[in-house]
């Protein structure tokens, strides 16, 4: 995890950690800088754009280091990163059951991109809540294509949720209506899926609007693959037009580069509740900002 992105940091960190007993410079190096070279900073900055960092974010990086002191490098970057990648506590079990006691109902609505791993993750909150005890419904929103159907279908039966689907081809709205109304009578969660839309399909998208317009669900996730690269911040783009409370990055486990979930903190203020760290319903990881740096930097 994060592998490429951790020898990048850990390089220019290395790189100034001198030995003690070559603190003293010896006379005849009076031209000696203890300062970041432009040179070393230049590069620095292209191996974070190489570890998928956005351009813009690597470059707030990079002038972090500029007339630093090389035996501060360290200390900056972690400032830095932790700076990037901090945000608020959220209890997102607090949240639904707070909803369920409010209104005998939750409605979390989940899009995102083609193949970003939505319907499993959709599983594995499903499986989160199991835990917790609070009642579960899945919505299959997804009526675009009949294996997205049975997908869901498959997770539910595994799990022993209640699912409410409709015939492929059928008015998705409808099928996340029937199943709140479903949840109000076990006083639970719907959790719904939906198409795994293009962020450049207009039609789609306005299909997503008519979903959120109709059920009003009290929060809407975007759930992205961490290993898209920097086309994840097109995407967050994309969908701000709908609107998102929270995302949750997938295949973590295997984003080798890593940089991905330092633009994505830059790009949105929305939080980001849960990593996906594997295919099994236990794999998934709450986000921690402390966690992402230690395991970036040491």
């Amino acid at each position: 995890m994060f592998k490429f992105l951790k020898k990048t940091v850990k390089g220019i960190t290395k790189k100034f950690e001198r030995p003690a007993k070559e603190k003293k410079e010896p006379k005849k190096r009076k031209l000696f800088s203890n300062k970041v070279s432009e040179k070393d900073l230049k590069n620095f900055k292209l191996e974070l754009v190489k570890a998928n960092v956005s351009f813009d974010v690597a470059e707030r990086i990079v002038d972090k280091l500029k007339d630093k002191e090389k035996k501060r490098v360290k200390e900056v970057l972690r400032n830095e990163l932790y700076n990037l990648v901090e945000q608020k506590e959220f209890d997102f079990s607090k949240f639904i059951k707070n909803k369920i006691k409010e209104q005998s109902f939750c409605t979390i609505l989940f899009f995102g991109f083609n193949g970003s791993g939505k319907t499993t993750t959709i599983a594995k909150i499903g499986s989160l809540m199991l835990k917790q005890k609070i009642p579960v419904v899945f919505a299959a929103g997804d009526t675009f294509r009949a294996a997205a159907i049975e997908q869901i279908s498959t997770h539910a039966e595994k799990l022993g949720i209640d699912i409410v689907k409709h015939q492929y081809r059928g008015d998705p709205a409808a099928v996340v209506f029937d199943a709140r109304k479903h949840a109000e009578t076990i006083n639970g969660v719907v959790l719904a899926d939906t198409a795994g839309r293009l962020h450049s399909d207009k039609n789609l998208i306005e299909e997503l609007n008519k979903i959120v317009r109709i059920n009003k669900p009290d929060m809407k996730i975007l759930v992205l693959d961490s290993l898209t690269g920097n086309d994840i911040l097109e995407q967050i783009e994309k969908f701000g037009e709908t609107g998102f409370d929270a995302l949750i990055l997938t295949k973590v486990d295997v984003n080798e580069k890593g940089g991905s979930i330092l633009s994505v903190k830059q790009k949105t203020k929305k939080p980001i509740l849960f990593l996906g760290t594997g295919q099994e319903y236990k794999d998934l990881e709450k986000f921690d900002s402390e966690k992402i740096i230690k395991k970036i930097l040491e």
